[in-house]
């Protein structure tokens, strides 16, 4: 690859820079997806009447007003940061190691990135998940829910290990789909390098695409294990039933969800939002990274 768009491999940035970079992006792309995030977990989480994607924005709207859009922001938005420094970092970390800039090593360097990503991703999304759905109770809840409250309900029912429930499924999730996403992003890279094009060789555009498409392929490919997620990591608190404390896991939802009404589509519940949501996200991430690394 050509080197302008591929230094950051081999480039020695300076730790505290590149952990700085990775906050600063994903914080920007958790600001832009949040909102339509809230109506995706909710779509995923839903147990009741079958419920479009423009009655979830309204009935969220109605009930709750703008700030219900924002839901459980704070955990997530803090968990972009670190997020998305620890995928950089990490994936950076095994290209250096690797040395050589195949794709099949950038999608090996994606995955490990992902691998590590998840350790930290899965309490920040649990607390995010429930926090998202607790306004979904039936009959609702007349507990004020925050985030004290959520990891002290966790804390009490499960103890520590508790926060990582859903862990093997975010792993897959993240393994898989950072290989995607990262093997995506400088694939197509590459093959913007390669063009004659003037138009395509435009490095805001060539940027942007790339880093939009990574986004798509990501939650195209994963969005059934992140539906399994979403349900594991909701079932405490949506759960009603006299099953309510039993413990769930990866196959409990899934055949769970393909047995309700709608079939394998449950595992589809929210896809279009998020496919809304994933473009101007993963644009921006991959575009301030790289426009950081390029100007400081």
């Amino acid at each position: 690859m050509e080197h302008d768009t591929k230094q950051h491999q081999h480039d020695k940035i300076h730790p505290i820079k590149e952990v700085t970079y990775g906050a600063i992006s994903g914080m920007i792309g958790k600001l832009v997806e949040f909102p339509l995030d809230t109506i995706k977990v909710r779509l995923q989480s839903n147990n009741s009447q079958p419920i479009s994607t423009f009655q979830m924005i309204e009935k969220t709207f109605k009930n709750e007003g703008v700030l219900g859009f924002y839901k459980g922001l704070k955990a997530p938005l803090f968990g972009a940061c670190l997020e998305t420094s620890i995928l950089f970092t990490s994936y950076n970390f095994a290209m250096n190691f690797l040395k050589s800039e195949s794709l099949s090593n950038q999608c090996i360097s994606g995955g490990f990135a992902g691998f590590m990503a998840s350790f930290i991703l899965t309490p920040i999304e649990l607390v995010k998940c429930q926090l998202q759905v607790v306004n979904m109770q039936s009959p609702p809840s007349k507990v004020n829910h925050t985030y004290s409250s959520i990891i002290k309900n966790i804390l009490k029912k499960n103890g520590v290990l508790g926060l990582w429930n859903g862990l093997n499924s975010t792993m897959i999730r993240e393994v898989v789909g950072s290989s995607i996403w990262f093997g995506t992003y400088e694939y197509l890279n590459k093959k913007f390098e390669n063009s004659k094009d003037p138009f395509i060789k435009n490095k805001d555009l060539q940027l942007l695409f790339s880093g939009a498409m990574a986004g798509i392929t990501f939650n195209f490919s994963m969005f059934p294990v992140d539906t399994i997620k979403s349900n594991i990591q909701t079932n405490d608190i949506l759960n009603t039933t006299q099953y309510k404390h039993q413990s769930t896991d990866f196959f409990k939802e899934f055949k769970k969800l393909i047995t309700k009404k709608g079939g394998v589509l449950n595992l589809y519940n929210g896809l279009g939002i998020t496919m809304i949501r994933c473009i101007p996200a993963n644009a921006l991430i991959f575009y301030t990274y790289e426009m950081l690394k390029k100007n400081f």
